[in-house]
């Protein structure tokens, strides 16, 4: 598994895929976002996947970890692969 992937948590409910992208894109080309929404709700879940061209920006977009972004101090880490359940 490649380490260009970013996994984001702690996200402010009005975080959209464009200001992530506004955000993180001078870490480096951003090839997707995956923001996922609660379909009840129709809000962001508080977490998201950022894949980045390159493991270098993926790793340049740690810095963020801990700061602030949209009101809310956000935990960003390297996204591993999903556990599975037993």
């Amino acid at each position: 598994m490649s380490n260009n992937k970013i996994y984001l948590n702690n996200l402010n409910i009005a975080v959209t895929e464009t200001l992530l992208k506004q955000h993180f894109a001078e870490y480096g080309d951003i090839t997707e976002i995956n923001l996922p929404i609660d379909k009840k709700i129709r809000q962001p879940k508080g977490y998201a996947f950022i894949s980045f061209a390159d493991e270098a920006s993926a790793t340049n977009a740690l810095k963020q970890d801990g700061e602030t972004f949209l009101d809310k101090q956000i935990t960003v880490q390297i996204a591993t692969e999903k556990r599975t359940k037993k």
